[in-house]
């Protein structure tokens, strides 16, 4: 199953010591020993309600009890990550906010609230919980990640490099964290003098030498994406602000290092060169398709995280942006006869940096192709489907079958026979 680092290896540490301390009552207490006893024992069953129940009445009749209190809180965190796991988050989100009631001065509920927060799109609410975290315990490596983690996404990378680099200090091999503060620094680097404005929904940072004219144009694009992309996806509106970086060509390429055959990415933020590289602006038709193409992106985030395959994240993106041209149909034919078609299966993974120009534009093409045709027959319902199996954990190939009832092998015979053949 696909979850965050945090929301498994943390939440399993957590769940392993807690039988440590249940059952930690002075026997003393008869009635709460009891109810304590039976709290333990429906914890250990995985009966979250009837724990809790227990817990709650053992705390009735022993208030000043720490133990009793921490093993209620517990209880909710480990319901919390039930319901995390089966893509519930809204649900452990309330779960954890009964947590940080009871047991406030406990750290660990505070900070798998900021880590659902943030896979919710919540980044305010990330930031603030996992401030808290932090606060009660300064040396947790998890929570101050996550910390940086909400700050980059607020686009506060200055706050983001500060706490990856304490993490960095006490553990410098911890995976993965040194190229996110490599990023946020070359990042830094190129939008130090950036400006900022905003829409309702939308903030967006600019360089001083872009026009206001420019900013402006970019976020009434957006702010259109925001609710014709939100009603076409079954009325999803991901929590504002949605952070947007706007660059020059030669800007873009050195933040993002990638090819100027790219014309925008999305990885958190939207970012997009609005200017070539001889500083003409984008027309309006190219600006709105590549900010359509971006939305998407941001739309499919905020329903099923991280981890949903490239051929159909960028399939959806190319499908609600723009048509199969008949130039489009053309390179299909030519591959297909050539026998130069990927499998889908081996287009799951990210392909950017990976690919040739040419090699990219036929996967682009393809798997628009691909989620053109399920779109054209089964509509947004069989994309809200598909993309509440992959945040619920399935995979790829699961996710198609559950939602599509196809193999990735009957839906490229399919695309065949419908766009090539």
């Amino acid at each position: 199953m696909h979850r965050s680092k945090w929301m498994y290896a943390a939440c399993a540490a957590l769940l392993a010591g807690v039988t440590a301390i249940l059952g930690g009552v002075q026997a003393g207490q008869d009635s709460a020993h009891e109810f304590n006893a039976a709290g333990v024992g429906h914890y250990n069953a995985g009966e979250w309600d009837k724990a809790i129940d227990a817990f709650e009445t053992a705390l009735l009749l022993s208030p000043e009890n720490g133990t009793l209190r921490r093993n209620l809180a517990n209880t909710f965190q480990a319901y919390a990550n039930q319901r995390a796991s089966r893509g519930d988050f809204e649900g452990a989100i309330d779960l954890l906010d009964e947590a940080i009631q009871v047991d406030p001065e406990n750290p660990a509920p505070l900070t798998q609230h900021g880590a659902y927060s943030l896979r919710l799109e919540r980044v305010r609410d990330a930031v603030f919980r996992l401030e808290e975290a932090v606060e009660l315990d300064p040396f947790d490596n998890d929570a101050l990640e996550l910390l940086g983690d909400a700050y980059y996404r607020a686009n506060d990378l200055s706050a983001a490099m500060t706490a990856w680099r304490a993490v960095l200090t006490s553990d410098p091999n911890r995976p993965g964290l040194a190229d996110k503060l490599d990023k946020a620094e070359r990042e830094a680097t190129v939008e130090g003098n950036f400006r900022r404005a905003a829409s309702q929904n939308f903030e967006v940072s600019y360089p001083p030498h872009i026009t206001g004219n420019e900013q402006q144009r970019v976020l009434t694009v957006l702010e259109r994406a925001y609710r014709d992309i939100g009603r076409r996806m079954a009325n999803a509106f991901p929590p504002a602000p949605i952070q947007v970086i706007v660059y020059t060509a030669e800007d873009f390429s050195q933040a993002t290092q990638l090819g100027d055959h790219v014309g925008a990415v999305y990885d958190g933020k939207i970012r997009i060169p609005v200017q070539d590289a001889q500083g003409n602006s984008l027309d309006s038709d190219e600006l709105e398709r590549r900010l359509y193409h971006e939305y998407v992106h941001v739309v499919v985030r905020y329903l099923a995280g991280d981890h949903v395959p490239w051929w159909y994240n960028e399939g959806l993106a190319e499908t609600l942006s723009k048509e199969l041209s008949t130039r489009d149909l053309e390179m299909l034919r030519r591959a297909e006869a050539g026998g130069n078609l990927y499998s889908l299966a081996d287009l799951e993974g990210g392909q950017l940096g990976r690919m040739g120009a040419d090699e990219l534009r036929l996967a682009y093409v393809q798997s628009h192709a691909a989620v053109d045709y399920l779109w054209r027959r089964f509509g947004a319902s069989g994309m809200i489907n598909y993309l509440a199996a992959i945040d619920r954990g399935a995979d790829g190939a699961e996710a198609l079958r559950e939602a599509y009832n196809r193999t990735h092998d009957a839906l490229e015979q399919e695309v065949v026979r419908e766009y090539v053949r």
